[in-house]
């Protein structure tokens, strides 16, 4: 069924498509958005499913480890007891070996010999009791070593489950990606036509203010730009759902964003209007960037494949701009944007709504 759905948007996709001479019109670009962010929230329950898988097989990853501990504390502690055992094997032969017959026979030792055999007890009561402890010991070690390779076998099927379902979500992504993005790749190039006659029209009008737009090298994409004047930052099929406050357990804590899964190399688009303050690597981010709006708002984007040529601190980006494309760069499992957004500047709050109103 899924696969299906999918199929059916690329029809509807080729039947909405331009002939290539012809220009592709704002009311086509709404109707193929309109279709990419229908299968958006249908894939939704699906992505829903992977993030549990995922979270799933870390718990089987940390019950591995701790596991992998337990086993290094048992080898450890064998050693130790296996030592005593022979240290107590050694104190039995030089008390009981050859001076037992001299105790006895010598003219103190007979009245000694009850408080030697008491000893010698004692001395096979410990003894006893470190053989007991090794055993035990590697009984329990045994026992640890059949957990770890049902865990690991188990964890094995998770894997395969996590490659399915992501294969599955991927292929309809991509499918509905592929046609739309091709409409779209058009619409954007018409778009920056009309722009530059438009900036070459006020050229000739003004040519002061001309001169100042020419420098700048940026435009708003009037695209899907809401009355906020924002827009969604994945310009391309994708899904996404709440999972505002999950843990996360690379880092111990808690998700602070909204994570929208697209196929890698979609692009990625300012939100606003704004400029770019800062564009590097982090080690759990990946390739990432922040864009601070003309509203004052701060986004974060996160996992990028790839920044757009001339992307970099201190650019200003028109709404709608290309800044990067989709990726799993830092530490993610899948292609996706993970998105931050911290309104006014202020703390991160969850961007759900906000991804629900400019992407669906």
């Amino acid at each position: 069924m899924r696969r299906a759905g999918a199929l059916f948007i690329v029809v509807v996709l080729l039947a909405m498509a331009a002939p290539a001479a012809a220009e592709v019109t704002q009311a086509q670009l709404n109707e193929a958005r309109a279709k990419v962010n229908e299968k958006s929230a249908e894939l939704e329950d699906e992505l829903a499913v992977l993030d549990a898988v995922l979270a799933e097989q870390a718990a089987y990853e940390a019950r591995i480890a701790r596991i992998q501990e337990d086993m290094a504390d048992r080898e450890r502690e064998i050693a130790l007891s296996a030592l005593a055992v022979k240290e107590q094997a050694r104190a039995m032969y030089i008390s009981a070996g050859a001076t037992a017959f001299q105790t006895v026979v010598s003219p103190e030792g007979i009245t000694q010999l009850g408080t030697r055999t008491a000893y010698l007890d004692s001395v096979v009561d410990v003894d006893a009791d470190a053989v007991n402890q090794l055993t035990f010991l590697q009984i329990d070690y045994g026992q640890l070593q059949v957990q770890l390779g049902e865990l690991r076998a188990e964890q094995e099927q998770l894997a395969a489950e996590v490659a399915a379902v992501t294969e599955v979500l991927m292929a309809d992504l991509n499918v509905a990606n592929e046609e739309y993005q091709a409409l779209y790749g058009q619409w954007q190039r018409e778009e920056a036509e009309r722009q530059r006659r438009r900036a070459a029209e006020l050229a000739r009008q003004r040519a002061a203010a001309a001169a100042a737009a020419a420098a700048a090298g940026n435009y708003a994409s009037s695209a899907f730009v809401d009355p906020s004047g924002r827009t969604c930052p994945v310009a391309g099929a994708n899904t996404f759902r709440d999972s505002w406050g999950e843990p996360r357990s690379y880092r111990g804590g808690v998700h602070h964003g909204t994570d929208l899964v697209a196929a890698a190399g979609t692009p990625l688009v300012a939100i606003e209007a704004g400029i770019i303050t800062q564009a590097s690597w982090h080690w759990a981010g990946g390739n990432g960037l922040y864009l601070r709006g003309n509203s004052g708002d701060i986004y974060y984007y996160a996992h990028m494949l790839r920044y757009q040529p001339g992307i970099s601190a201190g650019v200003r980006v028109g709404v709608g701009q290309y800044v990067g494309y989709v990726g799993s760069t830092g530490v993610s499992s899948l292609n996706h944007l993970h998105l931050g957004y911290q309104p006014g500047g202020g703390p991160m709050v969850n961007p759900y709504q906000l991804m629900v109103k400019l992407c669906r």
